[in-house]
């Protein structure tokens, strides 16, 4: 039975989505002999060995066919792969484009691997073309992450820490936190508040939005986006979300942290697992109004600039075809 994905209907209506009874090579191979003319394009998400044997099959049943590598590595991950390995050169030179979506890494992996590496970054779409206005006069004072909230990648906790320092001095800003929450950070939450009984009133857990209408609303209301987490996968679809909503980010050194701030004219960055940095860092930018107005709008424009999708998907169109659509 296929899994239910309401958004096809809601905002592609009429595209067909398949799934393999299970990841075995031998469905993989019966659905690309079965499928083979019907794909023009193979795209694969990210760089897994398993993934080596089914393009180079597709490249045996379509030599004409184009083959997108999409990948949002971080430096840890990469510095794991056998790249000079034949096979993992085979596959490198079977693809057509292959793209990061971080500056950093698209630098590293192109001095490293023998191949041209584009930066591609995760964009923003307007899928249910809403009002992206933003009302500088109407921002709160609001201190916004989104995400899985409590996993070990995002370090929420981080951020937590850092406001509890800082907090007195900030009477009147609040920090929330939007995403599914995990049960371990609940528990880790309770303790938090039972240091510091005051500090409850400024933090609010709202938990998960699936509405992109309400979850804008957030974004929109916030002056600033932090993103502490130890490690992304290139550059984390949030960033241009809170980019297109005017928030001032802060982020830790993460592979994309440059590409998130635009080299600091509209973010600052911070050492991961310096909490002490972020609680500084944070008390002066909420502290500092004009900066943060200024960095907003900056963050607007940088994200029309950078992350608009439609730009995106049309420069991987020309690399993919060399002709504009």
């Amino acid at each position: 039975m296929q899994p239910e994905y309401p958004s096809l209907e809601r905002y592609v209506k009429g595209m067909e989505m398949d799934f393999l009874p299970d990841a075995s090579w031998e469905s993989e191979c019966l659905y690309l002999n079965t499928h083979y003319q019907d794909m023009d394009v193979l795209v694969l998400h990210g760089l897994f060995p398993f993934y080596f044997p089914i393009l180079h099959h597709y490249r045996e049943l379509r030599p004409d066919g184009k083959v997108y590598l999409e990948l949002d590595p971080n430096a840890y991950y990469e510095d794991t792969l056998a790249w000079t390995h034949p096979a993992f050169l085979r596959f490198l030179q079977e693809c057509d484009v292959i793209g990061a979506s971080c500056y950093r890494m698209q630098k590293c992996l192109g001095q490293k691997w023998p191949c041209v590496v584009e930066y591609l970054p995760n964009g923003f779409y307007n899928f249910d073309h809403l009002d992206m206005q933003v009302d500088f006069t109407r921002k709160e004072n609001i201190i916004l992450t989104v995400g899985r909230i409590g996993s070990a990648q995002k370090r929420n906790e981080e951020l937590l820490e850092a406001f509890a320092k800082v907090y007195r001095q900030l009477p009147d800003w609040t920090v929330r936190l939007v995403g599914k929450i995990e049960p371990d950070f609940e528990r880790w939450f309770k303790d938090f508040c039972l240091l510091h009984p005051r500090i409850s009133r400024q933090i609010v857990l709202v938990g998960p939005i699936f509405e992109k209408k309400e979850l804008l609303c957030e974004y929109k209301r916030a002056k600033i986006f932090a993103l502490t987490s130890v490690y992304e996968g290139g550059t984390p679809n949030v960033v241009a979300e809170a980019l297109y909503s005017g928030c001032y980010m802060l982020t830790s050194d993460i592979d994309a942290a440059d590409d998130v701030i635009d080299e600091g004219s509209c973010g600052q960055k911070y050492e991961r697992g310096n909490v002490d940095a972020l609680a500084n860092i944070m008390k002066n930018a909420c502290r500092d109004e004009e900066l943060l107005h200024s960095g907003g709008r900056r963050a607007v424009r940088y994200a029309q600039e950078e992350y608009d999708f439609e730009k995106i998907i049309k420069r991987l169109y020309w690399l993919l075809f060399k002709e504009v659509r």
